[in-house]
């Protein structure tokens, strides 16, 4: 009697009470809402499952107190109008320092009018990314002067600079005049990386200073010499998924004129942590640009790139649920839609006996 007695006041707490199969009822009413029952749980499970297996990324910033000696940038644009041979790239940071050999891991490309690469009959190279027959040498008006101090060389290049402006003609190199003339028309497309240290500056493309008497013997003017470029793509360090480069793609065209194109980058540094995998140290950026066409400046046409580096730091995590998070959901769908289920059902039913 006592163990019987236990066994009933333990079953009182029972808060799901049974009803005897003879009295329990069925209706069409309590069908559609059990189907519908069924089929919103297993719709809302699945999206709870795709959520839980799916990665979402969350951002941080907070001010960058790391140190870095190097900065990698990645560029990858074509000039349609300009022959290899005319362009240079060359950097120049805050501190007045160039990299060295700034061509080491560039590749030029020459390409036709239709901007179909063109074979390169030759492996030699001039160390700046050209083909050494797109660069005759041209003879020094003074000689060679490497080895001459830098007032002496300044003194040079000031004097040149006047006597060819008063007799250009004196200068002239024919060879390398009609070496040039035969690749009016291509375009040039360069692509590679260069180093150069952490800190602001600019990299940019210009024409080369030495050959300026011959770029004016066969390009006439400044307007001749047409800087239209398209940006395929620039970066800074490695890439890692979902980041955006704004400037690839961008494309500056120059019809009947030419000018100075500058591009004022905002770089961030930026980690990024995987879920799996080593972390990816890199940069993302923002840019406004600035172009002046050779009426408005005196400076020979060029497409620069400024850059400065953010003093915050952006960290992009990868992040999944949990596992308790994904269960605690699951249990919350089905109490949920039986609860709800089971109010509409005990409604329908009442509305309908009346």
């Amino acid at each position: 009697g006592g163990a019987r007695g236990g066994a009933m006041r333990f079953a009182a707490l029972d808060v799901y009470p049974k009803t005897l199969r003879e009295f329990r009822q069925k209706t069409r009413a309590g069908a559609i809402v059990s189907i519908t029952c069924a089929a919103l749980i297993a719709l809302l499970t699945c999206v709870e499952t795709a959520d839980y297996f799916s990665v979402s990324t969350v951002d941080h910033l907070y001010v960058d107190t790391s140190r870095g000696s190097t900065l990698r940038i990645n560029l990858n644009m074509s000039f349609p109008a300009l022959p290899c041979s005319t362009i240079t790239l060359d950097t120049l940071d805050i501190s007045g320092n160039h990299a060295q050999d700034t061509m080491r891991y560039i590749t030029k490309t020459r390409l036709d009018k239709m901007g179909r690469a063109l074979p390169d009959v030759t492996a030699k190279s001039d160390g700046r990314g050209n083909p050494a027959r797109d660069v005759p040498q041209r003879r020094p008006l003074f000689g060679e002067h490497r080895d001459l101090g830098p007032a002496v060389l300044s003194q040079d290049a000031m004097l040149s600079a006047l006597l060819a402006a008063l007799s250009p003609h004196l200068r002239e190199d024919k060879a390398a005049i009609e070496e040039l003339r035969k690749h009016v028309g291509e375009g040039c497309h360069l692509e590679g990386h260069i180093v150069v240290n952490r800190v602001a500056g600019n990299f940019h493309i210009a024409l080369t200073h030495e050959e300026h008497t011959t770029l004016m013997a066969v390009f006439k003017d400044r307007d001749g010499l047409n800087v239209s470029h398209e940006i395929h793509s620039v970066s800074f360090g490695d890439p890692y998924p979902g980041i955006v480069n704004p400037l690839d793609g961008k494309s500056k065209s120059l019809e009947g004129g030419s000018g100075f194109s500058q591009y004022y980058i905002k770089i961030v540094p930026t980690i990024y942590e995987p879920l799996r995998g080593p972390v990816v140290n890199t940069n993302q950026y923002s840019y406004n640009e600035l172009f002046r066409t050779t009426r408005e400046t005196d400076k020979m046409p060029a497409v620069y790139f400024h850059y400065e580096i953010s003093p915050i730091m952006a960290k992009v995590s990868e992040r999944r649920r949990s596992l308790t998070s994904f269960l605690t959901g699951l249990c919350a769908i089905i109490g949920g839609v039986f609860t709800v289920a089971g109010m509409c059902d005990a409604l329908i039913h009442r509305f309908t006996r009346q």
